[in-house]
């Protein structure tokens, strides 16, 4: 114990493991402190255990493995009729420049970087305990193995392999199915997420920290009664125990320090249980978007209809300006700015607008589906090789109509996502070359 000044808590939630490490360098060697830091980490595991307080790690086991599996089962299914998937696998196969399927190759790390994209990036920022060779994480690979394994069981017991007589393109036939089943099976593991996890083994989380087992109890070793008190209850335990702690501890300086860890670990669950606003925009908020837009935009891939309204949007033009086209671009941004500002599901404020008056999320969320509509319709070959390009924005406007209701939905469900505001990861961009140029 020390009469420091600490640093102040930061914009994000505390982690349960954070709170068990600040009571730890709050109490020291004093034993009183110890025994009532002790039953605040019995209520902290309590709400770590029923999501109310989130965990800043993942463990990957077999309910994940099965979660997975579901998911991919789910969003793969429904492709399985559609006759789509073999003139798309066709396409995939096209372009073999020295005998290279450039564009299967293309689509296979999509699919790579769109699960490690929804995965890794979306979401509160938590690490993996399993690492393959110390830098893939096993939860990814385990997704894109468990979608792949289920698109080509499918496909085979299916018959829309053609019994495996061309193995080539019956990969390529996999590999469209196998694009919906990884979106699934990653959103079916993550999802699943929301339910609080059956035990929280603290001290194998908190490996290579300064907690010995006394100070970081297990789920197991919580007193009934503690299992037994609802939220509120439990939040009301909290509040008391923190008391008695801060009545344990000498020093104007710790008595401070376990408020502020108080506040902190009743913050997230009052969040939790009362809502909160969106206001930072984050490179987390743009991933959202990218497979919020792919998740609501794939379906509509393999759909000719898409070439027929985009004839459509053609059809009428004042001048050289199609007029259809150009409103319904003007309902994609209005719907977005509803969506997200309007009539949406959380609370978002505008902040730091561009030119101070342009919200920066809904030009995000319109750039990141458009472009996402582009490069999907691109790689699966349904704007024509871009042979006209206006025919090709014509259609791909319509996935990006779609795209961009996901998009926005992607950003803005999960709540305010953990991070630096976009605007002050670019100023650290920008101020890295001035300080070189100091340093010289």
């Amino acid at each position: 114990m020390n009469d420091e000044p600490r640093t102040p808590p930061e914009d994000d939630p505390a982690t349960v493991e954070e709170l068990f490490a600040d009571l730890v360098e709050v109490t020291g060697d004093d034993e009183t402190a110890r025994r009532e830091a002790r039953d605040v980490k019995h209520l902290l595991v309590e709400a770590a255990d029923r999501g109310l307080i989130d965990s800043g790690v993942r463990r990957l086991d077999v309910r994940d493995v099965a979660e997975a599996f579901v998911g991919s089962v789910i969003f793969a299914s429904p492709l399985l009729v559609e006759d789509g998937i073999f003139d798309i696998g066709q396409y995939l196969l096209e372009f073999t420049p020295a005998g290279v399927p450039v564009f299967l190759l293309a689509n296979t790390c999509f699919v790579f970087l769109m699960t490690y994209a929804l995965v890794e990036w979306t979401g509160r920022d938590r690490d993996e305990l399993t690492n393959l060779l110390g830098v893939v994480p096993a939860r990814v690979m385990m997704t894109l193995v468990v979608s792949f394994v289920v698109a080509a069981v499918l496909m085979t017991v299916w018959g829309r392999v053609d019994g495996w007589t061309s193995p080539v393109e019956a990969l390529a036939r996999i590999n469209v199915i196998w694009t919906v089943g990884s979106l699934g099976a990653a959103l079916g593991d993550i999802l699943s997420e929301n339910n609080p996890p059956p035990t929280l083994l603290v001290p194998e989380q908190l490996s290579g920290t300064d907690l010995s087992e006394s100070d970081a109890p297990t789920s197991d070793a919580r007193p009934d009664a503690v299992r037994e008190l609802t939220d509120a209850e439990l939040l009301d335990a909290l509040h008391r125990e923190f008391d008695d702690l801060e009545s344990a501890v000498s020093g104007s300086a710790d008595r401070r320090e376990v408020d502020r860890i108080r506040t902190e670990a009743t913050a997230a669950p009052f969040d939790d249980l009362l809502g909160g606003r969106i206001q930072k925009y984050t490179t987390r908020d743009v991933a959202e978007s990218f497979v919020g837009s792919i998740f609501f935009a794939i379906p509509f891939l393999v759909e000719d209809g898409v070439f027929e309204i985009a004839t459509f949007f053609l059809s009428f033009r004042l001048g050289v300006f199609p007029v259809y086209f150009i409103v319904n671009a003007a309902f994609v941004l209005l719907m977005i700015l509803a969506l997200v500002y309007w009539a949406g599901p959380q609370e978002v404020q505008v902040y730091r607008p561009i030119l101070g008056i342009v919200p920066r999320r809904m030009v995000g969320i319109a750039l990141v589906s458009f472009l996402t509509a582009a490069a999907l319709m691109t790689m699966w070959g349904r704007v024509d090789g871009w042979q006209d390009p206006v025919v090709a924005l014509a259609r791909i406007s319509v996935v990006w109509t779609v795209a961009s209701f996901g998009a926005a939905l992607g950003d803005i469900l999960p709540g305010e996502s953990s991070g630096a505001d976009l605007s002050e990861d670019l100023r650290t961009l920008g101020d890295s070359p001035r300080r070189d140029d100091d340093s010289d």
